[in-house]
Parts: C-alpha cells; structure tokens; sequence
C-alpha cells in the first residue's frame, strides 16, 4: 500500500464529518474574529485600514490548524514562533500568560513584525494558542520607519525581541513593557497596537474555550487531528497528480543595495510520488544589504507557491498541508542567511523572488494553473514631524500598488499589490491618508500599457503623486523591480518595470534607486509607477473585443493594441476593422480572431 493510500484509509476514520465541517469552519469563523478585533482596537493605519497583519491559531503540539485572510508571508512563520516559545518556557507556561517575539532567526520575519502569542488552557492543559503577527510602523533601528538601505546588521533594523512573557497573570509585565516601548519612535502607538494583538488573541481564547464547551474536549482533539489529516491527505493527493521529475525556476533580485549586482534565486523542485523536494543549492550567499531571507520566511514563501497553484482554495491552510513538502535551503545563502545578517526587506523584495522562482519551476507541471509575474513593492516610507500636531508619524506608500500577473483564463487583477502578498494588503482611502499624514495626493490613477501583454494579459498598476508639506521629511525606498519587471509565461509579455521619482518634471528632479534614504523638504512631490503584470499567453491570441474594451478603458494604449495584440482600430470609438487585423494576426478572410 502507497503512502497516498495508507493516509487515506486512516483518514477515513473520521466517523463525523458533519462535526468535522462544523468545527473547522468555526475555527476560520474564530481566526476571522480576531482579525476584525485587531482591525476595531489598533490605532494605526498600518492595521486598521492597510491590514497588515495575521492571526492563526496552534493547537497543543505548536501546530498551525486555521489561518485566514491576512498575509500569506506570515503563514507558517507564525508557527517557528510558537516552536521557540515552547522550546526557550517549556513547562513554565501557565494561564494568563502572554508571549511576545520577533526575532528572524528564531521563527520571526523581519524586526518590524512583532508576534503576540496567547496560550490557551483547559482542565488546567494547554490546549490551544492563539496569536497574532503584526507590522509595527517602527521598531527603533537606523532609520525612522526601520527599513534601513545602509544596514550590514540585524542590529541596524531595531530591536530584536526573544521570546519574552510580556503577560502573567492577565497583567503586563512592566518591565518587559518598558523595554520594547524606550527603543521604538512611536512608543505610545507601538504598545497600543500591541495591546489590539493582545485582545485579538484573548478573543481566539474566548471563543476556542466555548468551542471545547460546546463539543467537549476529546471531540475537539480528535477533530483536529483529523483536520491536520485531512489536509496531508488533500496535499498528498493533489502532489501525486503531477509528473515525477525535476524542475528548476530561477529568479532575481535587482541588488543588495550596497552593490549594482543582481542576486540569483533558484529553487528545483523534484515531484516523487506524493512529495515534493524543494532545494535552493545554486542560490547565490547571503549578501551585505537587508534583502536577506531568514528560513522561517523562505519556507512559508515555497508553501504559499503551493498553496496557489498545486491545491485549490478549500483546502484547510495547516501544518498538515505541509508535510509532503521538504525544503533545503543552504545556510548562509541568500534564502537561509547566518546571523546577523540584516533581513528588513525579506518580507518583499526576496519574498516575492522566492515565490516567483518557485512559479516559474510548477509552471512546467501545471502551466494553466501557474500567473504570470505579479509586480514586487515599489513604496517608499515616508516619516518625519506632522506640523499639524508636532508628532512623529511614519507612512507607508501603499497607494502605489501594481498589478497582477495574468494566468489561464484569467486577466490579472488590477491595482493589488505585490506578489507575496497576494491582495492580503489593503490600499488605504486617499481622503483619509491625507488625514492622518501631512501630504496631499495629486493622482492616483490606472497607468496605461504598464499590464504585459499576452491572451491573459497582466493586471494594471495605479501611479501615485504626493506632495509633501512636512519641513524635513524623510524617504526612504526599500523595493525592488526597475530592472527586473515581471515575467510573462508562455508568450506573455513583461510588465512595467518599478519607477519612482522625486520632483519629477521639475529641475531638481531626482529618479530614485530601488533601495536608499533620501532627506526632502516641504513642497517636494513624490510619483511612484509601479509594475503592472505580466502577461499569459501568446498576444495575437487575445480576443480583440477584449482588447478595444481595454482601450477604451485607457489599461492599453491604441498603440500597444497594434504592436502587442495585432489588433487595428480606427476612429473615435475605436472600433476594429477586421480585415486589416486578420490579416496582421495572419488569420486571412473577413473572419472575427478571438
């Protein structure tokens, strides 16, 4: 009996799948509930309008049983957290205690996302534990904001939190308290949003312990184990689909930021049976500048590359879906660095490199199942003293999102940020952003022809103008993408690639790196053009009434619609003269091309 087979039969133990729906459904409905805490009692744009955050819950063995929504680069990083708390408190855990970490290099991703952890007791066991990973707006570090360009060292990017009880007995441990709040630059709004993670998590408590009440203890365990089969099971089946063999995607990033060099990310990934091995060796080393990958977030990146395309979106998001998938990733290379390597903008740029290179290796397998490239961030931070109340505030540009790669059958979708992310981020209302940051916003509009081209063509990208009315701002850009735009698959075309200027069009204009720190003064704008997607498929293909829709609605120029699409319109209204765009398309006749 195979593997696959002997999973399954164990599986089919499962007596109640009505209770086994019931219970992992409302173990979603519960992760949801603590988001929408998060969302209602955090005093931060970052979390309240932009979503910024993830919230999961561990059960009794450190294992990831629900996780929705949120951000997918948090997905089983989350889990390496709760591992070194168990690992550094063992069996000094007790009710009401409250775990706080962030550290990259023991499960953490970058400082800046700080990791609340509630364990949850009953009949005096740990059951269950509920937590909450969030991007605070600065954790101290060189630069305001704690993306630092110039970093060499973790030390750099800000504090770096063990695993600490911040809780005992349901109280804050002010000692604890006091120590994270005199290293960051916004202490007051740090611990209230760490406060919202800590309600989040006490809600997961509440509504985990009503879950057991209602069911019963052993119900419940017996329940989630049959979840975290289940989902092996669903993983394992879908695994054992694909053609045995070996595949290889390479992918890279613009530069470190110290030097112009590109740095290489390859991944090859072997389908054997009902497992696969995923080996980054031919990577290039870790590198000076902060684009390195710790290993907790390289692998939630590989399971996130699986969990779009392998599987379907019903399968349950848990420790068991990963199981079939073995990583290797050489210690001190670019995607499983030594300490203490800077690591602040692994969350993104290498992120959205590692998922790519993991895409373009499935695509071999899977090619109508597999996007094309989504764009990767092309945002600044931009922090400085709001002259209107004399506070420090730190913005981020996620207005300027792009585009989505397009995929079989599908266009990208537009204006959704970047790959990793996967739309988990939210672009914040521009009458609102200008409330709470002092700038004002000149455009936030569709770029035209930044989308690649193809049957399938890439999501658009949105431009974004600001200008600044703070005395002495600073900006600092931490993406990636102006030499490296988004692949197309297949004949797809590239999308745009990443520019970003200030003061464009004026004298003092200034085109940006992807990575430094500028110092600006009151009245500089800043424009921000982000990637569109990349295309899916051969151009010529595409339905040309699809390509005058886009036309008319300004995604593709009537240009691009001739040179990329072979599609020729005429007069105001652009309508297609068929004969001469047949014949360009090589079709012939008077025939409608699809």
């Amino acid at each position: 009996m195979s593997n696959l087979a002997q999973r399954k039969k164990e599986f089919e133990g499962a007596k109640d799948p009505i209770t086994f729906a019931v219970i992992y459904n409302r173990l979603l409905t519960i992760n949801r509930e603590m988001g929408i805490t998060m969302i209602n009692t955090s005093i931060s744009p970052i979390f309240a309008e932009v979503h910024d955050f993830s919230c999961a819950i561990c059960d009794w063995d450190n294992r990831i049983i629900a996780q929705v929504d949120g951000v997918p680069s948090h997905t089983a990083s989350a889990m390496e957290a709760v591992k070194a708390i168990a690992k550094e408190f063992g069996s000094d855990i007790h009710p009401g205690d409250i775990f706080v970490m962030n550290d990259p290099y023991l499960g953490g991703t970058h400082l800046a996302d700080i990791t609340i952890m509630k364990p949850i007791f009953y009949n005096g066991k740990l059951q269950f534990i509920s937590i909450n990973r969030a991007h605070h707006g600065d954790v101290g570090g060189l630069e305001p904001g704690s993306y630092c360009p110039t970093a060499t060292e973790l030390f750099h990017e800000g504090i770096r939190i063990p695993p600490l009880r911040i809780y005992k007995n349901e109280k804050p441990i002010e000692d604890v308290v006091k120590m994270i709040r005199i290293n960051t630059r916004m202490p007051d709004a740090l611990w209230v949003d760490m406060k919202a993670q800590v309600a989040s998590c006490r809600v997961g408590e509440k509504r985990i312990l009503e879950l057991i009440e209602k069911y019963g203890e052993k119900k419940v365990r017996e329940t989630i184990e049959d979840i975290h089969k289940y989902a092996e099971m669903r993983m394992r089946t879908e695994i054992e689909k694909l053609v045995d063999g070996v595949y290889t995607g390479e992918t890279f990033l613009d530069s470190d930021g110290f030097t112009d060099d590109p740095i290489k990310i390859k991944v090859t990934i072997s389908i054997k049976e009902d497992e696969a091995f995923v080996d980054f060796s031919g990577s290039d080393k870790q590198v000076t500048g902060f684009v390195n990958s710790p290993l907790a977030n390289t692998e939630t990146c590989v399971y996130v590359a699986f969990l779009t395309t392998v599987t379907t979106p019903d399968i349950p998001h848990n420790q068991g879906v990963y199981r079939p998938i073995k990583i290797y990733a050489p210690e001190g290379s670019i995607v499983n660095p030594k300490f203490p390597a800077p690591v602040a903008s692994c969350t993104l740029d290498t992120a959205c490199a590692i998922l790519e290179a993991c895409w373009k290796a499935l695509a071999q397998i899977i090619p109508e199942k597999v996007p094309a490239g989504w764009n990767r961030w092309n945002g600044p931070t931009i922090t400085g003293i709001d002259p209107r109340n004399n506070e420090f505030y730190v913005m981020f540009g996620f207005n300027g999102f792009g585009g989505a790669g397009g995929m079989y059958g599908m266009d990208g979708r537009h204006y959704i940020g970047d790959g990793i992310d996967l739309g988990g981020l939210i672009a914040p209302n521009i009458e609102t952003n200008e409330v709470d940051y002092p700038h004002v916003t000149e455009f936030n509009e569709f770029t035209t022809d930044s989308c690649g081209a193809g049957k399938y063509r890439g999501g658009c990208s949105a431009k974004y103008k600001i200008i600044l009315y703070d005395k002495n701002p600073t900006l600092v850009m931490f993406g990636d993408g102006k030499y490296n735009p988004p692949y197309g698959l297949f004949g797809g075309k590239l999308g745009s690639c990443n520019l970003a200027f200030i003061n464009e069009g004026e004298k003092n204009q200034k085109e940006l790196k992807a990575k430094e720190s500028v110092k600006l003064k009151k009245g500089d704008t800043f424009t921000s053009y982000p990637s569109g997607g990349g295309g899916w498929g051969d151009p010529f293909e595409r339905d040309a009434e699809l390509v005058r829709e886009d036309v008319l609605n300004e995604i593709v120029s009537q240009e691009s619609a001739l040179q990329d699409y072979g599609v020729v319109l005429e007069g105001n209204n652009y309508e297609i003269n068929w004969k001469k765009t047949n014949k360009l398309r090589n079709i012939g006749g008077n025939k409608k091309s699809g």
